[in-house]
């Protein structure tokens, strides 16, 4: 099983013997006998041979994908449900992706001011919503009207950007698509899915525990599932079908301090089948655990502000390094503008909202020299637990590798997908949604010690800093979703930071203060060079990332339904120092009268 500590803020998203339900979903046929499939390749094989408006250039790259996506989403309050998707939904959505020019310069890359009025057209133009019916005119017709579509905006686009290039002096010359085998994996999609019933009696189950805590204003357990089985071609000859089945509970729960402090709390568990999930047993102490902490915290003392030794304990040490680092480990590139001032804006707030790439730092020391730090999208588990990011292909057909990216501390390679960035001409196989992620992160150190004794070097760095205390986290909160709500916070900047949900302050003599209302204040990137050591037990850590934004230029239609799951392997880690601060007001105001919980 896999679990994480985390919930989510804006998009982010045990069971004992679940049985499969009788439900059929759209089970297509393989090679020349999927409808689908054909119909693709013969409508990319007309307009890759006939599509040309007038004199101007033809496509020389065109891509097809279809998504037939299987949806069930429960949402359980105090052991009532308050939503169901009923019978799993499904849809399907074609997009397309079409490049004129040539690889080394098309109409990729680049961002039009002219075309901010377009809205998110501007990104999803390329999408469409799809017949669910296997009719082959129907599916040539849908992929002829976008196709059509893209090829006169990627005309508009290239002839804007060799305007702009001509307007401007020197800048390294990097390709805008990497050249990459053709490769041929067609898997077959499942026949059968969750028990609805099942999951439906889980959440309520997991919901009603809450009834025994009146304290806590808002609680909820949504459970959501999906399949998503894709078909793709290119007009390189690369040709896929993939099946990606993830189910998700997650666990939430708020309220409120004396001083009208918002206090919440939350985890996620993931898996590819309901078979993943902990067993019921465990979510139900997992919840009643939670429930209970919650409650505690209302009365938890706080302080001003921390500057010294941090040991994030278990899972919240791969929350931390998910949340704060995962993210810059890929390449990434500016886009070209016909407007010089958003390029230097773009960076500025990229830097701002500590989502730049590590590129600049390739060479240079950003882990301790006993830490390395690997993507491996080729293993499924560890210890157990299901790993969240394995995949034989990314979304661009090509083969996923194994790629050391930290060597003792050293940034050695970052990932990439087809499009090249400074230094990362070829694709790693990396690219899931917008743009490259990582799979599977394995953070693996020379300087382990036991659970006690990382105690005691946390409290030894604490005394040299004249600390009677020190400070252990064992869950942070808030994940990859909070992460983008907090980017958008900072970018309004509107009050500060979520509160760390778990966080002690821990004594010599072996006893333990719980803290409440305080958040990381200062943790950038380079921080993590200053770990002083780690535990010898690694936890999995697995959460939704979003990609960088640098991605949403890069000329591709697939952003995917969902955000990518990542997996983090990481030990706990000791970091010598780590800036920490009170939550600032305002808060909401207490409930005027009590639950009505609280009268049975």
């Amino acid at each position: 099983m896999t679990m994480t500590g985390t919930g989510s803020s804006i998009r982010a998203k045990g069971i004992l013997a679940i049985g499969l339900l009788a439900f059929a979903p759209l089970l297509p046929a393989q090679g020349k006998d999927d409808i689908v499939l054909h119909a693709m390749k013969d409508e990319m094989a007309r307009s890759m041979n006939q599509l040309q408006l007038q004199q101007m250039d033809k496509p020389y790259f065109l891509a097809y994908r279809t998504d037939d996506v299987t949806r069930k989403e429960i949402t359980a309050t105090l052991g009532s449900l308050t939503s169901t998707s009923g019978d799993p939904y499904r849809n399907r959505v074609i997009s397309v992706e079409l490049r004129v020019g040539d690889y080394s310069l098309d109409n990729s890359n680049f961002f039009s001011m002219q075309r901010l009025r377009s809205g998110p057209a501007m990104f999803l133009g390329g999408m469409e919503q799809g017949a669910l019916d296997d009719d082959y005119g129907q599916i040539r017709r849908e992929f002829w009207l976008v196709t059509d579509r893209q090829y006169k905006k990627a005309l508009e686009d290239l002839s804007a950007k060799k305007a702009a290039l001509k307007m401007r002096n020197g800048g390294e010359a990097i390709p805008d698509f990497s050249k990459e085998p053709a490769i041929t994996v067609l898997e077959r999609a499942p026949g059968a899915t969750i028990n609805s019933g099942e999951l439906e009696a889980l959440a309520r189950s997991l919901s009603a525990v809450f009834r025994s805590t009146p304290e806590i204003e808002r609680s909820a357990v949504d459970i959501t599932y999906r399949s998503v089985y894709t078909r793709y071609v290119n007009s390189e000859g690369t040709a896929y079908t993939r099946s990606v089945p993830v189910i998700k509970l997650e666990v939430t729960a708020r309220t409120q301090a004396e001083n009208g402090l918002p206090i919440s709390d939350s985890f996620s568990v993931y898996g590819r089948r309901a078979e993943d999930l902990p067993s019921r047993e465990t979510l139900l102490a997992r919840a009643q655990g939670m429930a209970e902490g919650i409650v505690k915290l209302r009365s938890a003392s706080s302080l001003d502000r921390y500057n010294g030794p941090v040991l994030f304990e278990g899972a919240a040490a791969g929350e931390l390094f998910v949340d704060q680092f995962a993210a810059r480990l890929a390449a990434s590139r500016t886009p070209m503008s016909d407007n010089p001032q958003f390029e230097a804006f773009f960076n500025q707030m990229l830097e701002r909202l500590g989502g730049a790439s590590l590129q600049d730092r390739m060479g240079a020391r950003v882990l301790p020299a006993f830490v390395s730090l690997r993507d491996d999208p080729a293993q499924a588990s560890f210890g157990g637990s299901i790993l969240m990011g394995t995949s034989g292909i990314d979304d661009d057909g090509v083969k996923t590798r194994e790629t050391l990216i930290i060597d003792h501390g050293i940034l050695k390679n970052l990932l990439t997908s087809r499009v090249p960035a400074r230094g990362f001409l070829e694709s790693s196989g990396s690219r899931h949604g917008w743009g490259a992620v990582p799979s599977n992160l394995f953070l693996s150190s020379e300087k382990s010690l036991a659970a006690n004794d990382l105690k005691k070097e946390l409290l030894r760095l604490a005394k040299e800093r004249g600390l009677d205390y020190g400070i252990v986290v064992r869950h942070v909160g808030g994940g990859s979703e909070s992460s983008f709500m907090e980017m958008a916070r900072q970018m309004a900047q509107q009050g500060s930071s979520e509160s760390i949900a778990e966080v002690y302050k821990v004594y010599a003599d072996g006893h333990e203060e719980p803290l409440r209302g305080i958040h990381i204040a200062a943790l950038p990137a380079e921080s993590f060079k200053e770990i002083v050591a780690t535990g010898d037990t690694p936890a999995v850590y697995s959460d939704e990332l979003i990609p960088g934004m640098s991605t949403l230029f890069g000329g591709g239609a697939f952003p995917g339904n969902d955000l990518p799951v990542v997996s983090c392997v990481t030990p706990s880690l000791l970091f010598e120092e780590v800036s920490l601060a009170k939550v600032d007001g305002p808060f909401p105001v207490l409930p005027v009268s009590k639950s009505p919980l609280a009268e049975k």
